[in-house]
């Protein structure tokens, strides 16, 4: 049996028009992304899994036990510069009286 996949297809993910967008801005698209990272990761499996007669259940955990640990570690550095960085932009709030 050499029935291949029907692997989906993918546009490219989108780029900021901004060579250096805000902080703020870079980390929601960056969140934007891994989310979007995350739906086609699953299209995947799920070709995969159509193909082996695999679980839908075994796909959600697959994605839910390994994908995003990859993809956190994959960003770790970047995300957490952006966060600091976003601090760093924001207004001071006044903090709260006694």
């Amino acid at each position: 049996m050499n029935a291949q996949p029907q692997w989906p297809s993918f546009s490219p993910l989108a780029e900021t028009v901004s060579r250096h967008p805000a902080p703020h801005e870079r980390l929601a698209e960056l969140r934007a992304d891994l989310s979007e990272v995350k739906a086609r990761l699953r299209q995947v499996l799920e070709a995969v899994a159509a193909k082996y007669d695999i679980s839908a259940k075994e796909v959600s955990y697959a994605i839910d036990g390994y994908a995003d640990d990859m993809l956190s570690d994959l960003v770790f550095g970047i995300e957490r510069d952006l966060e600091h960085a976003a601090e760093a932009d924001a207004p001071l709030r006044p903090s709260a009286g006694p």
